[in-house]
């Protein structure tokens, strides 16, 4: 026996046949012998997936009452994903919770029983009517099988609907809610498994009766189901008993012969409740029948279904229309085709009559998309009161484009009432309903491409738009932008800014990179930037006529409650009163005669408490009450005019002032009684006063001052009630850096704090005190002071810039332990505070973004102060403030939980490419509008289109003359599409240039290079004049080789795919000349250079890896094959993962699979796959950014396993088509076996994945990772967030032998010894790790 292998004579591989008895050797003799070193080893590594934006698209949109009758609930359905809203009574749509373990996309979803509307406002629930009776149209959740005992005392009622959800791996899912811990909201399902494991797309039609007891599952072709269902009533005393929640009562399949069509229940005539009618259009080769199965709902199913109706055949006109729309009259039902639009009724009297009828149909609208009409795409049964619709039906048709047409039928003719209600500015695909509300129709509409809307519709009115749904999809390109602050690295590499970031405090704080996106098609065409946080909705937004340092509300003592309140205003030099009514319709300024506070001086403090309003400016101080007020200087107080007033706080009746008294500060402490004010101790004060409020202390009153002493920031505490056991001596706390409890990866200097700036305090626990204190250097501190030991404390700091940072209480948001932190140019909201032996921090910080539906392109402003409002606008709910940026007032309502808020650039056309320009901070797009291509390029600040496009003509000099055109040369022709846009940094023959490359694909097998020279406009200094970005093409190349596929540059040249071949092109002598190709199997749907090789993504066989520098031994001109994968994959895009150890390519494919490929050092072998990875959706682009916000950034060096690139601190993120934005990162060995663990034992729990946990009477799996198939190096973050959301951990591995492997896979991870010398019986430690990791690994990328 022997084999054919390579060995390594003379410096050179060689073909050798090897017997068996020399390869059974020792490895050194061998070695020893053919010379040939070890083989490189490909590196174990695993790769966390996880979605960081769902995407926007809604397939859906069905009113439901899935929680009670007291709420107008409506529920968006897209792909993955189920989100309740709640309309409320200003009409706007109001997160309530979202569903997103299915598991498995969702295929097709009904709704099941009947809603309960109130006729009035007032009307209770009790005493509500049913308005409707047809049915045709992260959240927590609780199975069925193991709710939860404690929700049962508030939750023994069922809804009065649910929701039926069939997914693609073939389960029927029931969902309803209802109320969970701390007043939210959980979701509860009931998971049916369809039969049958050979069925063609079960689900890809459903219908259910107008009685909610019969629902047909149909799949694409020859079958469909019946369900019996149990009657809501019978639902509803099941579960007041608590029995298991049964909804199927039979079911029953009926083959049929071809391909399903349609499949509806029609409506049964007034007085026939009991009859069921199904309407059935089989589609066979050449001819298409309708087919009708009616019964009495009290028969048996079986029989009913023993044979199947031949049924009538359609006319060549009716054969395969695009809509069957069942009337409530006379068992009619519209058929709406491409052309035709008619009614049939009475279909069981015999074959079907079609009676046509006209549409309204005005001209296409500009957001139709194509070159034949448009298309009737969606319906929707306004809600009316029941005795309407026993002689009358209504329906709204939508079109495609936006038209909306509304119909109405009576029981004695056909269509009665056929109106055009104008188009919507939207798209309109399946998503589109009818909501009720008390004073008109509300119509929610969505399509597949740009945002969805809210309309308002009354009677003979077009529709008003009143709310956005936000959409970016479809999504072709992103960008990820720099904003590395120039004044603290100036023109920095990546490899110097990527350094910088490994110590947190060796740099200066710089703004996270942005995410901008090409989305949307036509008039609907924009640049997204991908946000995530906490919006804030503007309700009011106002500019005021001069800077505002802070702001409170007060009451208006003046008038009623109802006539409105007042906001104080502190101004540079003085203070300002407006007053707002309580619908904020109305703002007004009050003169200084009208009202009885101090307007000449600046507001330092102000308090509202039992209709007592006490102001502090640094003249005054003024006490107000419905009766009566006093003004007292506080110079007479305190019996010193040249005393300055620098600081103020007021809490009950009690004052503290910082005064400057010459040279140094003292601290003053005033009392009130009545109206009057009286002095009561003055502290003297070593250092400057920088911020001071008063707080209680267990049970006492105390002020706490931020002194600025020598350089040290320290924090003093003193007594506010001054009995005479009490010390007047302050307690002195120095805040060092030595001192901070930050994570293990902060860089602590012994150096202090800078000036603490405000203070907030979370009160007490277990004898200790909690203070957060912003500081003048941007950072926010979490203080926990031991009252036990005074002097004792611990410190978390949070870095969030440069610019002084301010703290606010945060409770409106529903959480007492909350603060809000503005600094730079952001404000963030701290939430989950966390205080334990690890010290005290907040988990949960997010970004605020207030915005404004009307200005979608709105920037979020400065915001430099926070006021609370809710007292005096209940309506508006507990989240409502007051946002001061500058001049400018906003009142706002902030939403509960982070979600993406996306921000839109309005284009005006379809952008196609896109990329961020760093020399010219500008994002560089392709528009096509109309199909003519353009060049654009937009402040990603504003939005505004900064392009100037110029023809360059060459005068007899020689010099170049530029004039504006309206495309520059190459564009702004027809059948011309881009295919690559990217920068071409050239630093050749003593040339530099700057240049963008743009390749064009022209008719059939043409292709066009341009070359375009970009540069900013001179702009006189002084002028209002904003920037323009002057551009035109500098060289421009035809292709007739065949169509440009892909680009690709380095210093020297221009890399093109042209078919099948990649050309090397060079500039000589101002002339392009081929200086290198190569024949490649399919053509290159992506090229980049690494590391001075070219890197080619073929459509169809996955990666080549070329050598365009060296010398080909077949000729100069040839590039050298270097790696190449022997397994054909279709790809789409690819970046590099490269780390200290190992070059590791991350491929995407059209199937939704990322792959991971590793390059070995022998040439002679093929590329190795390390992990596979199977996503929702394709990636259509990979980016790497700083995308983290500073203080996450700063938090999340390298560690637990996590492989970082050759760039540290950046993140790796992939956009898909249907606009997911998805993150990776790369795990070594430990790392991966623990994760993959957790998600292991995670999907075989039903509370984690209750849609694709395993069968509990089988076998239970084994958790312990195995590397084979390579799929099984994919771990799910999606599902890990569960487990860390639902801190499930302890729940999941209560198994002893998973417990025992949880231990062992985590030793590895321990870093920071939190292992170290645990007792054997505890597993505390374990846990508090394994959450730390999974935290690390989850934190915000956005």
């Amino acid at each position: 026996m022997s084999l054919q292998t390579y060995v390594l004579e003379n410096d050179e591989w060689v073909s050798r046949t090897i017997s068996a008895d020399e390869l059974m050797r020792g490895h050194s003799s061998s070695q020893r012998k053919t010379g040939r070193p070890p083989l490189s080893k490909p590196p174990t590594c695993g790769l966390l997936t996880r979605t960081i934006v769902d995407s926007p698209v809604i397939r859906w949109v069905l009113p439901v009452q899935l929680r009670s009758a007291r709420y107008n609930d409506v529920a968006l359905i897209g792909d993955h994903c189920v989100q309740i809203c709640e309309l409320g009574r200003d009409r706007q749509l109001r997160d309530v919770v979202k569903k997103k373990d299915f598991g498995s996309r969702i295929r097709n979803a009904v709704v099941m029983g009947s809603p309960q509307y109130s006729r009035k406002a007032s009307e209770s629930t009790e005493d509500s009517t049913h308005v409707k009776a047809e049915d045709d149209d992260d959240s927590d959740m609780i199975d069925m099988g193991t709710a939860a005992p404690g929700f049962r005392d508030v939750n023994s009622l069922l809804p009065p609907q649910l929701l039926i959800l069939v997914l693609e791996r073939g389960d029927l899912v029931f969902l309803f809610l209802q109320q969970g811990p701390a007043r939210s909201w959980v979701f509860v399902s009931s998971t049916h498994k369809v039969p049958g494991q050979r069925l063609v797309c079960p689900g890809y039609h459903m219908a259910i009766d107008p009685s909610s007891q019969f629902l047909a599952v149909a799949c694409s072709e020859n079958l469909f189901i019946m369900y019996q269902l149990e009657s809501m009533e019978d639902l509803r005393a099941q579960y007041f008993l608590a029995q298991p929640f049964k909804p199927i009562k039979d079911r029953v399949a009926r083959s049929v012969q071809g391909v399903i069509h349609k499949i509806e229940f029609l409506h049964p005539t007034h007085g026939s409740e009991m009859e069921v009618i199904l309407l059935v259009i089989i589609v066979q080769p050449e001819v298409s029948r309708l087919a009708i199965y009616e019964w009495d709902s009290r028969l048996d199913l079986g029989d009913i279904f023993l044979e199947e109706r031949t049924g009538y055949r359609l006319d060549e006109d009716y054969r395969m229309p695009l809509m069957v729309v069942p009337l409530k009259v006379r068992n009619a039902f519209l058929v709406i085709t491409e052309r035709i639009t008619a009614t049939c009724s009475d279909i069981l009297g015999g074959p079907p009559v079609f009676v046509r009828f006209e549409l309204k149909n005005p001209d296409d609208t500009e957001l139709h998309h194509g070159t034949r009409d448009p298309l009737w795409t969606a319906w929707t049964r306004p809600i009316r009161h029941p005795p309407y619709h026993d002689r009358k039906d209504v329906i709204y048709l939508a079109r495609e484009d936006g038209l909306i047409n509304f119909l109405e039928c009576g029981d004695e003719s056909e269509i009665e009432t056929s109106v055009s209600m104008g188009s919507v500015d939207c798209n309109i695909d399946t998503a589109f309903a009818s909501l009720f509300h008390l004073f008109g129709d509300v119509l929610v509409t969505g399509g597949d491409s740009g945002p969805g809307a809210v309309w308002n519709v009354e009677a003979r009115q077009s529709p008003q738009r009143i709310g956005s749904i936000p959409n970016w999809s479809p999504t072709v390109d992103f960008a990820v932008t720099n904003d590395l602050t120039k004044s603290v690295v100036d023109e920095c590499s990546e490899d110097s800014r990527a350094a910088s970031l490994t110590s947190h405090r060796s740099m200066v704080p710089f703004q996270p990179d942005k995410v901008f996106a090409c989305s949307g098609r036509g008039i609907t065409g924009a640049i997204t930037e991908f946000r995530y946080g906490i919006q804030g909705r503007i309700g009011l937004d106002l500019m005021y006529s001069s800077h505002i340092r802070q702001c409170w509300a007060i009451s208006d003592f003046t008038g009623t409650i109802e006539d409105g309140f007042f906001l104080l205003l502190a101004l540079p030099n003085g203070s300002a009163i407006l007053h707002l009514s309580r619908d904020l319709s109305e703002v007004s300024e009050k003169d200084h005669d009208a009202i009885p506070y101090d307007l000449s001086s600046t507001t330092l403090a102000a308090q509202e408490t039992e209709s007592i309003v006490v102001q502090i400016t640094t003249n005054y101080v003024t006490v107000a009450t419905p009766t009566g007020s006093s003004r007292t200087s506080t110079s007479d107080i305190i019996q010193d005019h040249t005393a300055i007033v620098a600081d103020a706080a007021v809490r009950g009746n009690m004052i503290a002032l910082a005064v400057y008294y010459g040279s140094k500060y003292k601290i003053v402490l005033l009392s009130i009684a009545g109206l009057e004010v009286a002095l009561q101790h003055v502290f003297d004060v070593e250092g400057e006063v920088t911020c001071l409020t008063i707080e209680k202390f267990a049970n006492d009153l105390v002020i706490l001052a931020g002194l600025l002493r020598g350089g040290d920031s320290t924090l003093a505490i003193y007594p506010a009630e001054l009995e005479q056991h009490v010390s007047k001596t302050p307690i002195l706390i120095k805040l060092r850096l030595d001192t901070v409890n930050t994570a293990p990866n902060a860089a602590n200097e012994n150096r202090a704090f800078g000036a603490l700036t405000s203070f907030v305090h979370l009160g007490e626990r277990s004898g200790e005190a909690v203070v957060v204190a912003g500081t003048r250097d941007g950072d926010v501190l979490t203080i926990r002071l031991d009252q036990s030991r005074p002097g004792s404390y611990v410190v978390c700091c949070d870095k969030f810039g440069m610019s002084p940072a301010r703290v606010y209480p945060g409770s409106v948001v529903g959480d007492l332990n909350s603060v809000l932190a503005c600094g730079d140019t952001e404000l963030v909201i701290m939430t989950s505070f966390v205080a334990d032996h690890q010290g005290v921090r907040f988990e949960e910080i997010y970004r605020v973004w207030p915005t404004d539906g009307d200005r979608p392109s709105m920037s979020s402003p400065p915001i430099n102060s926070v006021a609370q409002i809710c007292e005096h606008l209940p309506e508006y709910g507990e989240s409502t403030l007051v946002l001061i940026a500058g001049s400018r007032i906003m009142v706002t309502e902030l939403q509960r939980r982070p979600k993406p808020i996306p921000r839109y650039f309005p284009v005006q056309g379809t952008p196609v490419k896109i990329l961020y320009s760093p020399r010219l901070e500008a994002l560089v797009t392709v528009v096509s509008k109309h199909g003519l291509p353009s060049l654009h390029f937009f402040d990603p600040a504003t939005g505004y289109d900064l392009s100037q496009p110029l023809e360059r003509m060459k005068l007899h000099d020689g010099t170049y003359n530029h004039y504006e055109v309206d495309y520059i040369a190459g564009l702004g022709n027809v059948d011309t599409r881009a295919m690559s846009l990217t920068t071409w940094t050239y630093r050749a023959a003593g040339v530099h240039g700057d240049w963008i490359v743009l390749a064009m694909r022209r008719k059939e097998n043409e292709g066009l290079l341009l070359i375009i020279s970009a540069e900013p406009e001179n702009v006189p200094s002084g002028t209002n004049s904003f920037r323009r970005i002057r551009f035109w093409t500098k060289f421009d190349r035809k292709i007739r080789d065949g169509p440009i596929w892909s680009v690709a540059t380095d210093e020297h040249g221009v890399f093109l795919c042209v078919g099948k071949y990649v050309q090397y092109h060079i500039i000589e002598q101002g002339k392009f000349r081929v200086a290198k190709r190569h024949e490649l199997p399919s053509p290159a749907s992506w090229m980049q250079v690494v590391n001075g090789r070219l890197h080619a993504v073929t459509t169809k066989h996955s990666l080549i890896i070329l050598d365009y520098k060296s010398e080909s031994g077949s000729g100069s001109e040839e590039m050298v094959e270097l790696y190449t994968d022997d397994t054909c994959r279709s790809s789409l895009h690819s970046i590099e993962l490269g780390t200290s150890s190992s070059a590791i390519t991350m491929l995407s494919d059209p199937m939704c699979g990322v792959h991971g490929l590793w390059a070995p050092s022998e040439r002679d072998r093929p590329l190795h796959l390390i992990f596979l990875a199977d996503l929702q959706a394709s990636i259509r682009r990979f980016a790497r950014g700083y995308t983290k916000a500073s203080w996450g950034l700063f938090k999340n060096r390298p560690r637990y396993g996590c492989l970082q690139s050759d760039l540290p601190g950046s993140d790796i993120l992939g956009l898909t088509i249907d606009g997911s934005l998805q993150h990776f990162s790369l795990l070594n060995e430990d790392a991966w076996r623990f994760l993959r663990f957790i998600q292991n034992v995670a999907m075989a729990s039903p509370t984690i994945c209750p849609h694709i946990s395993p069968d509990p009477t089988a076998d239970e799996p084994d958790p312990e990772p195995k590397p084979n198939p390579k799929l099984n190096m994919q771990v799910n973050g999606d599902i890990l967030q569960r487990c860390l959301d639902r801190r499930a951990l302890e729940e999941l591995i209560s198994n002893p032998r998973h417990l025992q492997l949880f231990q062992r896979l985590l030793e590895p991870l321990d870093e920071d010894k939190h292992l170290s010398s645990p007792q054997e019986s505890n597993v505390t430690p374990f846990f508090e790790l394994a959450y730390m990791i999974l935290k690390y690994y989850l934190s915000p990328v956005l």
